[in-house]
């Protein structure tokens, strides 16, 4: 009996979920935003742990496509041109950095670098899902490119 009451306050919670309007917009081939919502027509991008802006719109017509999504849209994408904006060690931990990257002067994303006895991980934006391993890949390499040689 318990069992019917847990799967009727799952449904009701999925139920209003759908009522929240999150979708998730594909830019090309390259990555996936998941979660993104509108609030009064504006469009509201997923925070990482609630309080970090890790992606970003950089143009006006990227607000706009997003503006008009109400389910899975995409967005077609440039050349997958990478700038890095900013490249900064974080305050609180050693062998970490912050980098924000411009995705096609289009999509604005945090990354961050972790370095240990010489080896590097990458995390990608929580909101992110990577579609393209390959453009992961020249991500990873332009970001391992940027942290600042030991002497």
């Amino acid at each position: 009996m318990a069992v019917g009451k847990y799967a009727a306050a799952l449904g009701l919670f999925l139920f209003c979920c759908q009522g929240l309007g999150a979708f998730d917009l594909e830019y090309g081939t390259l990555f996936r935003v998941r979660g993104v919502t509108l609030k009064q027509d504006r469009p509201v991008l997923p925070l990482t742990r609630g309080k970090y802006a890790n992606v970003r719109v950089l143009d006006k017509a990227t607000f706009e496509t997003l503006k008009a999504c109400s389910s899975l849209c995409r967005q077609e994408k440039g050349a997958g041109e990478l700038q890095i904006r900013s490249f900064r060690a974080a305050k609180t931990r050693a062998g970490m950095w912050i980098a924000d990257v411009a995705v096609d002067q289009k999509w604005l994303l945090t990354f961050l670098v972790f370095q240990k006895e010489g080896q590097f991980s990458f995390v990608v934006p929580q909101a992110v899902t990577v579609l393209d391993s390959s453009w992961l890949s020249r991500v990873e390499q332009l970001l391992r490119a940027q942290v600042p040689v030991e002497k």
